[in-house]
């Protein structure tokens, strides 16, 4: 077990960091009239877009004051070897960490969020590290907002990974649910309390192995799963064949994940030869940024198109891919995309545009739950992606567990729900806490 403890070089550079990042705040909030016409000035307007109800009872929960300046930030950072993970044959093993931002205020609030970041072959500290390097800006903060301190960052740190920002926008997000007293799903304006999970498989080496995989996580209720396969065509191809024989009679139902690994016509064959009437959708069969070939396949193959989802960060193209008809879903993770802000933004244009946003939520029980809340908020999104093996993404959390009798429902408590056991987190097999100095001020 590698396990860190991370201390600040100057105490004097810090609580400058703290004043520059102040005046830079309050020039920003001064222009933020200027913004672009797809940006949302605060976090109440955005709100009541997303919901189409007014959501103006919520504004005191994002108020700034003296008395609910943030004075204490902590960034643990745990990984262990039972989430290693291939996605295709032609990776390396990739070490996944859980990195977690908890944040906390004057007046005894907390907030949290947890973002997993991923490298081939080894552990890396290099998120924690770059969220150590924000965090005198988070102490120095004169908003509570999300979106007015996303605005903020925009302007200070540029360069501040969609990851990084992700960390941030959840864990003020996570603030607010806490100090409205409700989960974070009705904060955003719910639309149900459980939505049906899939088993998100890693990749097998055999084919054997896929469908013991099926058997052993169908006696955990779920009757849906996807395959990251071999990203081979005639592998993939014996792969199908094989669920199609094995489970023909079943009430089972499947998904294939290529990661973008096929070309045009690798991708054709295979959809042509996956049956529908087991197989779910076809997801990312090739490079996302290809619109005019998924819109292809979408005409060719009677089987739902969706992309893998990495590139789909920004309004444009999202709006472009509708224009373009090139998906039958959508498809991407708030915690990868900058946070819970941008995706209610992204789910905004793609619910009047009547596109299903399939959200992803591949990961750690805290990344799972903020995807959760917003499928929860959310009645375009049908599945639950839930990571396999089920138990190794719930490490050092209470109640990671998110099943219920066949279902995925949201924790009980405010905000993201997931309890954390700080404790049991130095027990991961890489682990690292920073702690950045008290706001005195």
């Amino acid at each position: 077990m590698e396990s860190v403890q991370v201390e600040r070089k100057s105490i004097y550079s810090f609580y400058a960091r703290m004043i520059i990042v102040s005046l830079c705040l309050l020039a920003t909030r001064t222009e933020s009239s200027s913004l672009s016409e797809n940006t949302y000035l605060n976090a109440v307007e955005l709100l009541t877009m997303f919901s189409g109800e007014s959501a103006e009872q919520y504004e005191p929960f994002f108020q700034f004051s003296d008395e609910t300046r943030i004075v204490g930030v902590e960034i643990h950072a745990a990984g262990t070897d039972d989430t290693d993970a291939r996605y295709n044959a032609g990776t390396e093993v990739w070490k996944q960490i859980n990195n977690i931002l908890r944040i906390t205020t004057a007046d005894g609030f907390e907030g949290i969020s947890g973002v997993v970041s991923e490298h081939q072959g080894a552990f890396s500290d290099e998120h924690p590290l770059e969220l150590q390097g924000v965090t005198a800006d988070l102490l120095a903060l004169r908003s509570l907002d999300p979106v007015e301190v996303g605005v903020m960052l925009d302007r200070t740190r540029p360069d501040l990974s969609d990851a990084s920002r992700a960390n941030i926008d959840i864990a003020l997000w996570d603030l607010a649910a806490r100090r409205a007293g409700l989960p974070l799903y009705e904060l955003l304006g719910a639309k149900r309390d459980s939505i049906e999970p899939y088993a998100s498989l890693p990749f097998y080496d055999s084919l054997p192995e896929y469908v013991e995989a099926v058997n052993k996580y169908a006696k955990l209720g779920y009757s849906t799963f996807k395959f990251h396969v071999w990203g081979l065509i005639e592998e993939d191809s014996r792969l199908v064949k094989l669920i199609q024989q094995t489970f023909a009679n079943s009430s089972h139902h499947f998904m294939i994940d290529l990661e973008g690994a096929y070309d045009f016509e690798d991708a054709l064959r295979l959809g042509g030869e996956m049956n529908e009437r087991l197989f779910i959708w076809l997801e990312g069969p090739i490079d996302d940024k290809l619109l005019k070939q998924y819109r292809e396949l979408r005409g060719r193959l009677a089987l739902p198109i969706i992309p893998a989802g990495y590139n789909i960060y920004s309004p444009e193209f999202i709006r472009q891919g509708i224009k373009t008809g090139s998906w039958d879903a959508g498809r991407f993770d708030a915690t990868t995309i900058g946070g819970i802000s941008k995706a209610l933004e992204l789910l905004i244009i793609a619910n009047n545009a009547d596109l299903p946003i399939e959200i992803q939520s591949w990961g750690h029980s805290l990344a799972q739950a903020t995807n959760l809340h917003l499928m929860l908020a959310n009645e375009r999104t049908r599945y639950f992606e839930a990571s396999m093996p089920k138990e190794a993404y719930e490490f050092g959390m209470k109640n990671g567990n998110l099943l219920d009798r066949g279902q995925v429902v949201a924790p009980e408590g405010p905000g993201l729900g997931i309890e954390v056991d700080w404790d049991n987190l130095v027990m991961a097999d890489f682990y690292i806490k920073i702690t950045a100095p008290k706001n005195i001020q």
